[in-house]
């Protein structure tokens, strides 16, 4: 393992990484509690409630989609920064500068998107929901973390370990999809309904492959830490899984578009390149997992159990992308309940599972460093939170794949969907929400305490 420059490290780099795990845990707290209002309007009884309320769903479902994107950003960063305390020296005052540029863009993006949000005030666009406005800060925040970031590793980048390489060209590869985000807003785009939505897929497809490419990192990143051996990290099997999630990135898109005119070739080109790229992943987690498993001393078990959930749930959605990926059954289950199912799984399954992995070591080596022996993310009582929240979010995507199933089965028939679909699941939806939120909500009460607590030591 690549040793640390200096064996002391610089308070402002530890600073950093929990300036970005704050922001990372009160995103995902936005996320959820959108969710979880939003979930009780799926309760016929209760959408008049929520109304009366002034708590409208039109503003819910983009603050809960939009800031579950910023946690995983967010968290990945954190994790990024914490790689830095291993291999950047001090800060220098540039750096110091751009951070503080980037974290004040970024607060004031953040801010301004929640209470903008709330009001009814965006854009409508999926996973970019906020008024364009904010763009510009989030933007800046970008160009000042890449700036700082190939600074200290743009040289010998492609020889480093692979989470190295796969957060430098993740943060380049954000800039260039956030960009392509906003062609919509140019009048000869937004004025031709299928180029834009040709479009929009396309860029939303690499907007998730640049966060897939941190999330990646942190995998590889934990397991070397917890292993203490960068071998995997140098593997063929790493680099392929970069190179095909590098190019799956560029061509995802299309296995989302069937429904649109468009070449069969660039259909079948993505629909190879995504299995392919699951399948490694796949490979991957099982190793990391085992790897980790493996290592001495064991590392506490909340981290364990967030890496075996991923690696299910990658397992569950390989095999589910294989059916759905299909022509004739994607035009069946095209718009219905099941891809909604789908990237639930994909998002909190594999991606929030193996960032709270990451999350969950970060915070267990700062209660290290202030002293407590008997860290909490050891317990049998924070494990069993996992498997609660794990089950309440089999509960979602199991119900979600179920009616939409059902859905396309009755669709092909020419029929409306069935009658046990409309009556029992708002039911079964708002409970199984209900109770994935619960145990989300009290690991993050454990998270909020650690990551807000007053010491001397961070």
């Amino acid at each position: 393992m690549e040793p640390p420059i200096s064996l002391e490290v610089d308070p402002n780099r530890r600073y950093a990484t929990l300036t970005f795990l704050r922001g990372a845990v009160v995103a995902i707290c936005i996320a959820v509690l959108a969710g979880l209002l939003g979930a009780f309007y799926y309760i016929p009884q209760m959408a008049p409630v929520m109304q009366g309320l002034g708590i409208q769903f039109a503003a819910l479902r983009p603050l809960h989609t939009t800031f579950a994107v910023v946690f995983i950003l967010l968290g990945g960063m954190a994790v990024v920064h914490r790689f830095f305390e291993d291999v950047a020296g001090p800060m220098s005052a540039g750096e110091k500068v751009r951070l503080r540029i980037q974290v004040i863009s970024w607060a004031i993006a953040g801010v301004g998107v929640f209470f903008t949000m709330l009001i009814g005030v965006g854009s409508g666009r999926e996973y970019m929901g906020f008024h364009p406005i904010f763009s510009i800060p989030i933007a800046l925040g970008w160009l000042m973390f890449t700036w700082n970031y190939f600074s200290h590793l743009g040289r010998g980048l492609m020889s480093r370990p692979i989470h190295a390489t796969m957060w430098g060209i993740g943060s380049l590869f954000f800039l260039y999809t956030f960009s392509e985000q906003h062609a919509w807003l140019m009048p000869e785009i937004f004025s031709e309904p299928i180029t834009d939505m040709r479009l929009q897929w396309k860029a939303t497809g690499t907007l998730v492959g640049s966060f897939n490419l941190f999330v990646y990192g942190t995998l590889y990143y934990v397991g070397c830490k917890l292993s203490n051996c960068e071998r995997y990290a140098h593997s063929r099997l790493a680099y392929a899984l970069f190179a095909v999630g590098l190019l799956n990135s560029f061509t995802n898109f299309a296995h989302h578009t069937y429904h649109l005119p468009q070449s069969h070739t660039v259909k079948w080109i993505s629909f190879v390149v995504s299995m392919a790229e699951i399948i490694l992943f796949f490979r991957v987690i099982m190793d990391i997992t085992a790897m980790v498993k493996a290592s001495k001393p064991a590392p506490p078990c909340g981290i364990q159990a967030f890496l075996t959930a991923a690696k299910w749930w990658t397992g569950f959605i390989l095999g589910t992308s294989l059916i759905i990926s299909i022509p004739p059954i994607n035009s069946l289950i095209h718009g219905t309940r099941l891809v909604m199912g789908h990237a639930m799984g994909a998002e909190i399954g594999i991606d929030c599972m193996a960032l709270f992995a990451g999350i969950t070591w970060i915070l267990s080596e700062i209660q290290s460093r202030r002293g407590i022996e008997a860290t909490v993310f050891a317990t049998r009582e924070y494990c069993n939170l996992i498997k609660g929240l794990n089950v309440g979010v089999i509960g979602l995507v199991g119900w979600l794949t179920i009616s939409g199933a059902g859905t396309s089965i009755y669709r092909y028939d020419g029929l409306a969907s069935p009658a046990w679909i409309t009556s029992a699941g708002p039911w079964i939806f708002a409970a199984s929400g209900i109770l994935a939120a619960y145990f989300l909500l009290q690991l993050l009460r454990i998270w909020l305490s650690v990551v807000f607590a007053r010491h001397r030591q961070n």
